[in-house]
């Protein structure tokens, strides 16, 4: 089994810090911390043939077949939080699917606030929309919003965010009206299960044997809980002798304080070699900061989806890899883009929208600086299959 180590920070022994965002997120040197020691550097050189196939790329095709552009519609995409690049960048993304499908694409932002995100859902209503789009947004903190599409016939649906009939809510029934259906079915589960065992494989291919590791672990949505348990479940199957200090923190937390808890949890664990971080978003909202301030030169630091900002860390050392995804969530967005079309089309087949990861260190798949990550042509399929070819 997996050891446990408690590392705990909570929120009253930070509030003094969050004061100090511009000054922390300025002052940070940006000397590159050494890259990984040899015996790292040897691991990933005779890499296993499972981080072999992370290298060539681990991707599921497009649907083949599905409706054509349901042309003309209203849609409203209420994006998870417009400071964070996972979310800007999925926006984004799907305005380009929108486009390409003849649609009429409103971004709203929530702030990162599911709050905000339910009352910009009932503007949505409001206004008429023909399809609402959510993201990362849980279906409880956003009921009424959900309840208001459904009551105005108005589909709603969903990428990473967890319906309202999902068990460990106790009970109920779904209100979106569609989540996508993604690397082995419609629920976030399939999706972070998928990932996070793709993602120890990664860590384990830099990793010494049996690594003390800090998780860095998101506690304030159970979409991000579910991507812990995820990363734990497999951890616990691939190095069960490994031990983990769960490092606390919430978005609400972002920047300062939560720089700050990872600063701290980096200094006080230096039998730690391995720092585990399943949200890109958050490397250059303080957490470059925190590994460089920290002193710790020697930090196998495993990212995720690996946007422009964390492949700049991989280039400067900072980060070691990331099982990086189109930015944004581009192919996700698109797949929910199509989602959301067969929907308008009265289509009954949702079938698996597609995609994967690609394993991105100093020496692999990275891209020159502002050049894009190399994919599959996933968006010409799209557009193939909505031009009804």
């Amino acid at each position: 089994m997996v050891r446990f180590t408690r590392h705990s920070l909570g929120f009253a022994s930070w509030v003094a810090a969050a004061g100090m965002v511009a000054a922390v997120l300025t002052s940070c040197s940006m000397r590159a911390p050494a890259t990984s020691s040899a015996a790292n550097a040897a691991a990933i050189n005779n890499a296993s043939p499972a981080v072999a196939k992370l290298y060539a790329g681990d991707y599921g095709p497009p649907p083949a077949t599905g409706p054509k552009a349901q042309r003309g519609k209203n849609v409203w995409f209420v994006s998870c939080g417009q400071a964070f690049d996972a979310c800007s960048g999925a926006a984004t993304a799907f305005q380009e699917a929108g486009r390409i499908l003849g649609w009429n694409v409103t971004v709203v932002d929530s702030k990162a606030s599911p709050q905000t995100a339910n009352g910009l859902i009932n503007q949505a209503v409001a206004a008429g929309a023909d399809g609402i789009a959510v993201i990362a947004f849980d279906c409880p903190t956003i009921r009424s919003g959900l309840l208001a599409a459904k009551a105005a016939n108005i589909p709603t649906v969903n990428f990473g965010g967890l319906d309202c009939d999902y068990p460990g809510f106790g009970g109920g029934s779904g209100l979106f009206t569609k989540t996508e259906n993604d690397l082995g079915g419609a629920s976030w589960e399939n999706y972070a299960a998928a990932y996070q065992r793709a993602r120890v494989t990664t860590l384990l291919g830099y990793a010494p044997p049996n690594p003390t590791i800090l998780n860095l672990a998101e506690k304030s949505s159970a979409n991000h809980d579910i991507n812990t348990k995820a990363f734990l479940a497999a951890l616990n199957e691939q190095c069960p002798k490994c031990t983990v200090i769960p490092v606390e923190w919430t978005f609400a937390q972002v920047p300062a304080t939560a720089t700050q808890i990872w600063k701290a949890a980096i200094q006080s664990h230096p039998e730690a070699s391995v720092l585990s971080n399943d949200t890109d978003s958050v490397a250059p909202l303080g957490l470059n900061t925190a590994i460089q301030q920290s002193g710790r030169r020697d930090l196998v630091v495993i990212g995720a989806e690996g946007f422009p900002a964390n492949l700049s860390m991989i280039r400067s050392g900072v980060q070691t890899a990331a099982l990086a995804i189109q930015p944004g969530y581009t192919w996700q967005m698109y797949g929910l883009a199509d989602t959301l079309n067969r929907l308008f089309a009265n289509a009954t087949d949702f079938p698996d929208e597609g995609g994967g990861w690609v394993l991105v260190d100093k020496t692999h798949n990275l891209p020159d600086e502002g050049a894009p990550l190399a994919v599959p042509d996933f968006a010409g399929k799209f557009k193939t299959l909505w031009a009804g070819q």
